[in-house]
This record gives structure tokens, sequence and C-alpha cells, in this order.
């Protein structure tokens, strides 16, 4: 079956190829240009349509950039005279400005005695929707009242000239004001959130501007940010939505629109919308360029840059821009609308954490969301890759037991070979040709849909090589874990681990390694009993082969301790974390699983109350680990994690707090907001506020701590689960017993 997104990409192109060339005959005769459209679109009448509005925005470029595309719907001229004297009981100063609508003056009410900014239709022979547009204005503007947004004083009609009389503004566009001042970045985003903040008050009214820009954001000399132009908006509440719209028809100001205003097949336009705008205007304010396309781009790159192209990041103009603020503009500008803030309040409030220097909510896009999206604008390169990367680990596993048995006979020497040939046939023919269209591939495939088709192969091409098969199957396992692809990690775990069982010539350390990976599948979903089950045999498969490392022991020891610990039984998690740290001291002082060992006794000795004991682990655990793996690797950040509860415990909050706050910043920096021990880190804080009492400064790091499990890690992760109890308790204690009801009380959770 033909992907739809073929046709539709083929067609993109084929507008594309037809106004570039049409663009070329700008100075010829305009019977000249419409034969050679009629030419090109063959008696296709909607190209034909859809070049000659493309043409008709290209004539009127310039305007396209600074006003609404659209003009008196009737087609009729405009007369150009001079400003009246007076309309009704408004005596007009001067023209402020001049729309696709209407024009704006500056005029003078005679009583009471003010300015006002009195907008009217620039003449008389205006259309009947026309017409009804402005006065569904009016009407949208008198539902709102907000110090964001202008404040309409009434509207009426003069010697038939309908008019809305509104706040008189004495600004200039929010970002030249920003110039102008020369505004910091904090104070630049403290302006951002006042216009987020009006217009959430609007979209919590029902109503979408569909035309924020900078010029309708005005900023006076005390600083106060109005939103202006509701022209075009739509009010969500009217039945017929689209009555005001004709189809095909662009609303807005081009280079201000989203993805969906300048494609009609996407999905219709939403507060979301107006977020995405909002992410322009913040992008423009703080980095000082547009996010889509150089001043000067024509009309057709503008609009396929809005359509295609996700606008580089804040960070990636601006180094000193990377972190919240970049988060929180990217988050609004994502493409799908789904991942937006849901309206412009959301986004305010997130600005309003980054301004008083609380955890924000917004999260940047993972990794392998990135990835994901990649892989379909880029398949071939994508794929490529993704290949290169199986084949170097699939290489690295192979290679070594190819070492561990080159003292071994000629027939298993030779069969390592001929795994090695499987390896790469699995990879050539398999994993690439799921993106070659010449071996029934889809060149627009995805990297995991790449590895999924591929991994259904696996048990057909390594038939008769069950080394080969276990190896290779154990390699797309720690893949598919890697992207959170748990089903069919653990399906290929699992086949490892049996055809494992039967290989005569597999070495002891292997097996090992297979059976803890399978654990840590197991307990990636939670499965601690199964995972529970797989340590139980690999210590019995440990205990009847001789020749097992002293590192290897212990790193056994050390996870099936640690699913013990997942499982509340302290005592038994000591016993084999004491164990294991006995057999690294004598045999392995200098192995990272000795250490575990010991950091892993101090948060059990934590747990049952053998505080001084404890302590020392503690600290014997940070300076092993600071010496032997350097101040920022996992495993020593995690030691100092485990001492920051040890000083909880102790009701020594501002020490644990000051340890995380170290802690955290490394994590951002190195691993960013994603990755699950940075998560965690946001909720050790807010517990470490909580255990002192100090519930209002527990709050936002337990909320947003919990949001972000349940968004990266699931509802039912240990880690949201320890999120979800820290704030049953911490309403609980504050009393506050209806948010406390919100959060459904899972069973303890160990202090992790």
């Amino acid at each position: 079956m033909t992907d739809p997104r073929d046709a539709e990409r083929a067609r993109f192109e084929r507008t594309e190829r037809c106004f570039e060339a049409l663009c070329a005959m700008s100075g010829a005769e305009p019977e000249a240009i419409e034969a050679r459209l009629l030419e090109l679109c063959g008696g296709d009448t909607a190209l034909e349509n859809e070049l000659r509005g493309l043409l008709d925005m290209d004539r009127r470029a310039s305007a396209l950039f600074d006003r609404p595309l659209f003009e008196d719907v009737d087609g009729t001229p405009r007369e150009d005279a001079g400003p009246p004297g007076h309309i009704g009981p408004y005596e007009i100063v001067r023209v402020l400005g001049q729309g696709g609508m209407g024009t704006v003056y500056e005029a003078r009410q005679r009583s009471p005695s003010r300015r006002v900014a009195l907008k009217v239709i620039r003449d008389r022979s205006y259309h009947a929707r026309l017409r009804a547009r402005f006065a569904r204005e009016a009407e949208i503007l008198a539902k709102l009242s907000h110090p964001g947004i202008a404040t309409v004083y009434e509207s009426g009609e003069a010697d038939g000239t309908p008019y809305v009389a509104m706040e008189y503004i004495d600004g200039v566009a929010i970002t030249e004001y920003a110039e102008e001042n020369a505004l910091t970045v904090k104070e630049r985003a403290g302006l951002l959130r006042d216009v987020a903040a009006a217009v959430g008050h609007a979209h919590k009214m029902g109503i979408v501007h569909r035309d924020i820009k900078p010029s309708n954001v005005l900023v006076d000399k005390d600083g106060r940010a109005t939103v202006l132009d509701f022209g075009i908006a739509l009010d969500t509440g009217v039945s017929d939505r689209t009555a005001m719209t004709e189809s095909g028809q662009l609303l807005g100001t081009l280079r201000y629109m989203a993805p969906e205003q300048v494609d009609r097949s996407h999905a219709e336009t939403s507060a979301r919308t107006d977020v995405y705008a909002l992410g322009l205007v913040g992008y423009e304010l703080l980095s000082g360029r547009t996010a889509h396309g150089a001043d000067g781009s024509d009309v057709y790159a503008l609009i396929r840059s809005i359509r295609d192209d996700q606008p580089s990041s804040l960070g990636s103009v601006n180094s000193s821009l990377r972190g919240d603020l970049e988060t929180i503009v990217g988050k609004a500008l994502s493409r799908e609308q789904e991942r937006r803030y849901a309206n412009a309040g959301e986004m305010a409030a997130d600005l309003g954490r980054y301004l008083t220097m609380q955890p924000i909510l917004a999260r940047r896009a993972s990794t392998w969301y990135q990835l994901r999206k990649f892989s379909k604008r880029n398949p071939a390169l994508v794929g490529s890759v993704a290949a290169v990367l199986v084949t170097l680990s699939v290489a690295v596993v192979l290679i070594s037991a190819a070492l561990r048995t080159a003292t071994r006979d000629r027939e298993i020497a030779d069969a390592q070979r001929r795994a090695q040939e499987l390896t790469a046939l699995f990879v050539t023919e398999d994993l690439f040709s799921a993106g070659n269209p010449n071996f029934g591939g889809d060149v627009n495939i995805s990297l995991l849909d790449a590895m999924r088709r591929s991994s259904e192969k696996i048990p057909e091409r390594f038939e008769g090589s069950p080394g080969a098969d276990a190896s290779i199957s154990s390699t797309m396992g720690d893949q598919f874990r890697l992207m959170n692809e748990f089903g069919l990690a653990i399906e290929h775990l699992e086949r490892s681990v049996e055809l494992s069982r039967g290989l005569d010539d597999l070495s002891v350390d292997v097996m090992l390694d297979r059976l803890v990976s399978l654990a840590d599948g197991y307990s990636d979903v939670d499965d601690l009993d199964r995972a529970l089950a797989v340590m139980d045999e690999a210590e019995s498969f440990m205990a009847a082969n001789a020749g097992v490392s002293a590192a290897q022991r212990v790193d056994v020891l050390v996870q099936h301790g640690s699913l013990a610990y997942y499982k509340l039984d302290f005592e038994r998690a000591g016993e084999l974390f004491a164990e294991a740290l006995a057999i690294g001291e004598r045999e392995a002082p200098e192995q990272t699983s000795t250490v575990d060992a010991a950091s892993a006794l101090a948060m059990v000795y934590t747990n049952l109350d053998r505080y001084e004991e404890a302590e020392r682990m503690h600290q014997r655990g940070i300076e092993m680990r600071t010496r032997m793996s350097g101040p920022e690797h996992p495993s020593t950040l995690q030691a100092r994690d485990n001492y920051a509860i040890q000083m909880m415990s102790l009701k020594r909050i501002e020490e644990a707090v000051g340890l995380l706050d170290e802690i955290y910043e490394i994590r951002l920096r190195v691993f960013g907001p994603e990755h699950n021990k940075t998560i965690l880190n946001r909720l050790l804080v807010g517990r470490a506020w909580l255990y002192g009492g100090e519930y209002a400064k527990a709050e936002p790091f337990l909320v947003g701590g919990y949001a972000d499990c349940v968004e990266v890690l699931g509802s039912e992760h240990r880690y949201t689960l320890v999120g979800r109890n820290a704030l049953v308790r911490l309403y609980t204690e504050w009393g506050k017993p209806e948010e406390a009801s919100r959060y459904r009380i899972g069973p303890r959770s160990p202090e992790d």
C-alpha cells in the first residue's frame, strides 16, 4: 500500500518546482505568466489555484511580514482619503496604523475626556463578512478583562461607520522596547511571562488570538505589556467556528504562524496555536532573531520552513540561553500540537517558575524522540548510523568471546568465525535492508522500526548457530532497553539466556552477564519477583562453577542485594551487600563493584537506623568513588545521593539540600533533565524540605519531580511511587487533605 505521506510530499515538491519556475518570470507580462502556469499544471485546477495564491502572496511579500494575510474579502479598492475630523463623539488626532480590516486612530473622547484608540473599517464599501468580523472583534474584546489586554470602552456606529473605542497604549513593540532599554534575559523573560498570562486569560475565556506577533504586543514606558488586535480571533464557544474564514484562507501574519495555520491538513487551530506564536515571539525577544527564515525570505521558502522545520534551539543561537528558558520556548515551538503547552497560562506558569528559580514542568524532547524524528526526515542516514552502532556493539561481544577462546581448539575458533560471518550478514542483509526499497524495505522507516523488523529474522538467520544467536539476541535486548522498548528487550534477553543455558563452551562470566542483563530488564518494568528469581539462578550457577572472577561475584551479589533492597527486604539486602564487600575488599579492592557494595550497605544501615555505621560507610564510599571514577561519574553522584539521604534521616536538612543542589547541577549539565537520576534528584530535594517541615519549599520539587517520573518512567515505576507517596505525606502533614487525595497512596518505597 502506498504511504499517503509519499503522495503529499511529491505534490509539495511539484508545487515548489512550479512556483520557482513562475517566480523566474517575474519580469514577464501577466498573460505570459498565466500561460506558463496553465502549461505547468496540466489541467490540475487545485494546483492552478494554489499557485495563483502563492504568486499573489509573493507580490505582496513586503506587506506579508508586517500585517495579516488578508485584504477586503470582496476585493473592492480602498479609498486613500485623509483622516476625518471626528467620528461620533471622538475627535481624530492622527492615524496610528492600518491593517487588512481597518484603520486605528488616536482620538480624544469628549466625555469623559481621555485619549483612546479608535478602530474603524477603512471605508464604507466593506463586504458584509468584513462587517461581521469587525463586530465579532468588539464582542470578543468585551468578554476579556485583564491588565495585559487593551480595555474596550465602547463600540458603536457613527454615520454608517462601525467603530470600537479602546484603551490607548502609548508604547512600542515588545522586541523594540527590549532593545531600546537593553533588557536583561530575565527582564525579557518577565515580559514574555506577562504576555503569556494575558493570552492565557483569553484562552480561559475560550478565545484564541491567532495573530500574536511583536507588533501586536506594545510595552509602555513603565514596562507594562499589552496584547492588541483580536481582529481575527476565534471564539471557541461559537458553534459556527469557520463562518468567518473561507476555505484555504490564511489568517494571521505569515512569519508568526504555526504549522497548522499554513498547512490545513494539520490539526485545526487551537489555544496551542497561540502558544506556538508566543514561542516565536519569545525566541525573537530572547535571541534577537526570528525562528523561521531570514529577513527577505520568499513566501514559499518561509511557508516550507514553518511547515517542515523545527527551529534551532535557543542555546544553539546563544549559549547563555541554554537550560530552562531554552526548554520552555522549545516546548512552545513543538511542531506537534500535543507536545506544546495546552494553553498560554501553562506557559506563563512555567516562565514564572523560571523567574522564581523553581523547577519548571516542561521537559526537553528526549534523545530518542529527537532521533526518531530525525530518522523520519533522514531515513538513509539514520539507518546507516543505527547499523554501524549495532555492528560495533555486536563486534565487541564476538571479539571478546574470540579472545577468550583463542587458546581452545580449532573447532571452537572456527565456530566463532562462523558467528562473525552470520552477524555481518544480519547487519547488511537484515538491518540495512529494512530501509532499502530494493529489498522490500521502507526508505522512510524509523530507527526503532528497522530494529524491530530485523530482530524478527534473528531465529532464521542464526539457525544452527546458537552461540551467535544468543550473542546477537543479548545485544539487541540491551539496545531495546536503551530505547525504552522493554517488552522487546525482555523477549530478546530471555531468548539469549535460554540459548546460553545450552552452550557448553560459554564462559561462566558471559553467562552471568546475560543473567544480570535479564534481571535488569525485569527490574526496568518493576517485575522484581522475576528479577529475583533470575538472580537466584545466577548465584546457583556461580556456586556450581569454578573460575568466576572476584569482580563478577561481587557484581552478582550487589545486583541481587539491590533487588532485595527494592523489595524492602533490608535484612536480606544487608547480608548480600556485606558478603559482596567482604569478597571485594579481600580479592578486588579497586573494583567499582566493591565500592558499589560499600555504598549500598551504607543505605541499608540508613534504613535500619544504624546511622553511625552508615555515616562511615558513606564517606568511605564517596572517597573511593571519587578517586577511582572522578567526581562527576554516575556512581560517584549516586554515592553522594545516598549520603544526602542519610543527612535527611538525621534532620541535617540544609546540608542535604546543599549537597543535592551540587549533584543536580552536575547531572543537569552532564546527563540532561530527562535522565532518571536527574529526575530522582529533584524528588530528593523535595523530600529533604519535607523532612524538615518546609512544605512550601518542598512542593514545587515534589510536584515537578513526580510529573517528570510519570512522563518519562511511567505511572507505576518505583521512582514514581516515591514521588507519589511523598506528595501524599506532604499534603497530609501540611493540612491539605483534598490535595493529598489527588494522589493514590502506593506502597512504601525504599530510600533510594
